[in-house]
């Protein structure tokens, strides 16, 4: 079974969203507080510093079907049953395309045990970065230095040192192809000049030391705390800090592609919540995802996917679903396309 959905474009509080505008292939290419697109979502956004709207983040299908809807009624037609038992008939990712016109602040994100001790959630927020473009200066902001205590890291953040809390933290320039790896409880900012796919456990949780944006927004209180209250939100931090050395050997991956088969690049070496491949079709390729699901991004090209006897024409900046056991999957022509899958 495949999908393919609407853009679904979601508010955030800092700016961007022309990149995504230029690779989905729309005519006007701006700027704008839409900055990201949720990718077979099932995951509502938390956005309390704006008017509320209907539902915002849910994916819909071309047909105009809520994607959320279709699963509630038979996940396991869409999920398969093993990863249907597994979460009890939910979706275990989010994908998003993700374009910083300028930095993001400084944010955490829960784990597992920290989100469903605090926010009753079965999710946290590990989450993945897959660097489609970035301009020459393009960098991010990961884990704490060697060093950083709580006492200090609160310090900072009640004298809103926003130049202190950025020192606490690593600086790594980024490029076309990188990926970084983000867990539940370490402290990072996207820098600006970022194009990524985004991958993630599906919440919305995080808490915020910055209270200003970069571009002057302030940020309400309960955006900040995430709901937690002042003193519970310093705890979903983890202070172990380390050196740059240890921090990038840790949730640095080089992405490679191999023509016609699947090339890992997120697998069980760095996390159990999801995996990240990279397909290069050249010519003709066949796969069989078994029981598992995927989202998958066009990045270059174009190609046709036949599935379960129907064919799908797809091309850069199109996104679609592949749901688990449906068999075999046969791609034809020459395209680059990122599988986002859960495990």
């Amino acid at each position: 079974m495949v999908f393919s959905f609407k853009e679904n474009r979601v508010r955030r509080a800092y700016l961007g969203g022309a990149q995504i505008d230029k690779f989905v292939g729309n005519e006007v290419a701006q700027n704008g507080n839409r900055p990201e697109d949720w990718l077979a979502s099932v995951v509502t956004a938390f956005n309390p510093d704006y008017e509320p709207i209907l539902n915002e983040g849910l994916s819909i299908l071309e047909n105009g079907e809520i994607f959320k809807s279709i699963i509630d009624k038979n996940p396991e037609a869409v999920f398969g049953k093993r990863l249907t038992n597994k979460y009890g008939g939910k979706s275990s990712i989010l994908v998003k395309l993700l374009d910083s016109a300028e930095r993001l602040v400084i944010q955490c994100h829960p784990t597992v045990d920290f989100a469903m001790e605090h926010f009753a959630s079965p999710f946290g927020k590990t989450e993945c970065w897959y660097f489609l473009d970035t301009t020459p200066e393009a960098s991010v902001y990961l884990g704490f230095k060697e060093g950083i205590t709580e006492e200090k890291w609160v310090s900072l953040f009640e004298k809103q040192d926003v130049e202190g809390m950025l020192n606490s933290l690593h600086r790594f320039p980024v490029k076309k192809g990188d990926l970084w790896f983000v867990d539940g409880g370490v402290p990072h900012a996207i820098g600006e000049g970022c194009f990524m796919i985004e991958l993630q456990e599906p919440s919305d949780l995080m808490v915020i030391p910055e209270r200003v944006t970069p571009s002057g927004k302030t940020l309400s209180d309960s955006k900040l705390h995430g709901g937690l209250g002042w003193d519970k939100m310093f705890d979903c931090f983890i202070y172990n800090g380390l050196t740059e050395e240890e921090t990038k050997k840790l949730y640095y991956r080089k992405s490679l592609f191999e023509n016609n088969t699947l090339s890992k690049v997120v697998d069980d070496s760095l996390t159990n919540k999801f995996s990240l491949s990279n397909l290069r079709v050249s010519g003709e390729a066949t796969l069989n995802l078994g029981d598992i699901y995927s989202v998958c991004v066009v990045t270059s090209g174009e190609c046709v996917l036949k599935c379960e006897g129907e064919e799908f024409n797809f091309k850069k900046g199109q996104s679609f679903f592949i749901g688990a056991d449906s068999g075999e999957l046969k791609f034809e022509g020459n395209a680059d396309i990122v599988m986002c899958s859960a495990v």
